[in-house]
């Protein structure tokens, strides 16, 4: 088959894919033509990750569509990869729903250089920057390319600063933006406040901060943003954070909705896991981090026998001062029914302790 972007037929389907990027009906129209025109594989593969990415929870058929959709894509990626243009520092990533998704620079050059044209080659939603510092975050906060953009990746390899998160999160072309990764950036609690009061974040569903020295200030600013209220994923990991930020969490009016929330290598004691255990922040969290704290016996009892952590299914607390005491209140607790992992290693355990751990959890148990 001719190259997709050597035919005018192959170029107005890209036009119409383009112009309507969360839209499935023009990407099935492009399969039903590839099947038509001897590319098959491209079309089954087109309609797979469709059907993958519609799927509901728990879809019986959805390992084995996942398994076929990922042999086709390693067997073919070579081969579609080369169907598309390249340019010097710009590294096509990710096929989702059928298309090239997700696009990494290697340098900030590379991304003012040649945005316009990767925009124009695929309908990209996530786009992955490496080498930004903070003026260049604020020459980025200026392209019009960013509204496109569903997942701003900048997570290792930077360093934008707060004002390098100020100047981005000012700009209206944020609007679109579901998940910001800002992991490792020399962040402080002053980035967390322009997140928190930014009126374009409102659709953000996933915010990492980890590896940055935020301190307790930065998790009450984001607890108290009504702008966050559909944040579900937070990662605050060796953030500094302690049972203040933590206590400001829990009081949050608006972060009802985290499922996924990681607070692990901070400063957390008892206090801050009391805290969480009575507030209705959890009652939809199915993960959640607390490994390497100062977690004892008293925070893990509170969490053993509150009913708003009943929805969780993973748990990570190795290496805090858990004892025996802690692990049989986990084991005899008359919730976490949903659990599949707890990760509680690396505590004060003894083995008949264990023992009770796995006669409740079986495998779902992790001692070491």
């Amino acid at each position: 088959m001719e190259s997709m972007l050597d035919t005018a037929t192959d170029t107005a389907f890209l036009r119409s894919i383009l112009a309507s990027p969360d839209d499935d009906a023009p990407r099935l129209v492009y399969a039903d033509w590839l099947d038509e025109n001897g590319d098959p594989n491209r079309a089954e593969f087109i309609r797979l990750q469709i059907r993958l990415a519609r799927s509901p929870a728990g879809d019986p058929d959805f390992a084995e569509l996942k398994a076929r959709a990922d042999d086709l894509g390693r067997t073919h990626h070579v081969e579609w990869l080369n169907q598309l243009p390249s340019w010097p520092g710009v590294h096509w990533e990710i096929f989702h729903r059928g298309f090239i998704s997700a696009v990494r620079f290697d340098t900030p050059d590379a991304f003012f250089e040649s945005a316009r044209a990767v925009f124009r080659a695929a309908p990209i939603a996530e786009v992955r920057l490496h080498n930004f510092y903070w003026h260049d975050a604020s020459r980025l906060a200026e392209s019009r390319y960013l509204a496109r953009v569903r997942i701003l990746d900048l997570n290792d390899g930077n360093r934008i600063g707060s004002k390098g998160v100020e100047a981005l999160t000012s700009s209206p072309q944020l609007a679109n933006l579901t998940e910001l990764k800002l992991g490792r950036n020399a962040l402080g609690s002053p980035s967390a406040r322009a997140i928190a009061e930014s009126r374009h974040v409102r659709g953000l569903r996933l915010l990492k901060l980890e590896r940055n020295d935020m301190f307790d200030d930065a998790l009450r600013f984001l607890a108290e943003s009504p702008q966050l209220a559909g944040l579900e994923v937070l990662d605050m990991e060796r953030t500094r954070t302690g049972d203040d930020g933590v206590k400001a969490l829990a009081k949050s009016k608006h972060l009802a909705h985290l499922k996924l929330l990681d607070l692990s290598h901070n400063q957390i004691t008892d206090t801050g896991v009391l805290a969480l255990a009575e507030s209705r922040v959890v009652s939809e969290m199915r993960v959640l981090f607390l490994h390497t704290n100062h977690i004892s016996d008293e925070g893990i009892e509170a969490l053993a026998r509150s009913e708003s952590f009943a929805r969780l299914e993973r748990i990570f607390l190795r290496q805090n001062k858990i004892t025996d005491v802690g692990a049989t209140a986990l084991a005899r607790s008359s919730y976490l029914e949903h659990l599949r992992e707890l990760h509680i290693g690396e505590n004060r355990i003894s083995d008949f302790a264990g023992d009770e751990l796995r006669a409740r959890f079986g495998s779902r148990v992790n001692l070491y």
